[in-house]
């Protein structure tokens, strides 16, 4: 049996002389094989050489990209070191407002606003970077958290406070004339009788005719004449608290009316049981006479 070969004719242009070359079939097999390995080889090589060099570009990317978000997540972490120190601020005036208006104090363990329950997160952070941006997404939390919280708190002290200006709009702080204090509360002697009696009010000595202001906020109970307090009136402020005012020359309210701090109500005169003009004043709570200068909180001038 023959074997299988491959005939090869190659004619030089030079002699012209032909030339056959013969090749076994296997030999051919062997070769086409080789040719194919070495291709194959190539591309391989070739493929992890331009994939080394897109790697290796990558990587500078993600390098550079590493460094810009690390300076993003410092200046974060900056802004969140802000925020803290703004928030205990805050906390300080909450404080400082509640301690001013007699409000109870939240205690700090409250104001932690923690939260509990399990983590159910199964991510493990590993590199630096991923931890310190999970503590801050933790702060970040926490305080918003904490501004929830004192949002509430402040709406709770507006309320509160609401209520406390309303008693010392109500409430007589300021003399209601010019003038000096002849006569105090208490026991002294009639300067009619002689005999000692209990004076429920003050003595306020001025000229007829000074003006006489409601030293807070209230509606006018009564008005009028009476024998012992000539011309007087008595304001009711609420809050039990009621003032009255005798020896008036000159009455400037109406019953019902409604007045405020510093609202002109009347002049001094020497009207009723009078030695001469001088404002009579009562503070009264819950009826019993109560001495007027406990409520002066300052003095004030007024424009007569």
């Amino acid at each position: 049996m023959s074997r299988a070969e491959f005939s090869v004719i190659i004619v030089p242009d030079d002699t012209g002389k032909v030339i056959e070359k013969r090749i076994s079939k296997w030999k051919v097999k062997v070769l086409l094989v080789a040719l194919c390995v070495f291709f194959i080889c190539s591309a391989f090589f070739a493929y992890g050489y331009i994939k080394s060099d897109i790697d290796q570009y990558r990587l500078v990317s993600l390098e550079d990209e590493n460094q810009y978000l690390e300076s993003e997540l410092a200046n974060v972490r900056e802004s969140v070191e802000l925020m803290k120190g703004q928030i205990a601020n805050v906390i300080r005036k909450d404080d400082n407002i509640r301690l001013s208006f007699d409000l109870p104090i939240i205690d700090p363990s409250i104001r932690e606003v923690g939260i509990g329950g399990p983590d159910f997160s199964s991510v493990e952070f590993n590199s630096p970077a991923a931890k310190n941006l999970s503590l801050l997404e933790k702060d970040i939390n926490k305080i918003s958290r904490q501004i929830d919280f004192e949002n509430v708190s402040f709406d709770d002290v507006y309320e509160k406070i609401k209520g406390k200006k309303d008693v010392l709009d109500h409430t007589p702080s300021i003399m209601p004339t010019n003038g000096y204090i002849t006569s105090g509360m208490g026991v002294r002697k009639d300067p009619f009788t002689g005999l000692l009696t209990m004076h429920k009010g003050i003595d306020i000595g001025a000229r007829k005719g000074t003006h006489v202001y409601a030293p807070a906020d209230g509606v006018i109970l009564k008005c009028g004449w009476d024998k012992g307090m000539g011309n007087f009136i008595i304001i009711d402020h609420g809050y039990n608290l009621k003032t009255y005012y005798g020896h008036l020359e000159i009455i400037k309210v109406r019953n019902g009316q409604h007045v405020n701090r510093m609202d002109l109500i009347g002049n001094i005169g020497s009207t009723g049981r009078s030695t001469g003009p001088h404002l009579h004043y009562e503070v009264r709570k819950y009826g019993r006479p109560i001495n007027p200068k406990d409520f002066f909180v300052k003095s004030i001038i007024f424009k007569s």
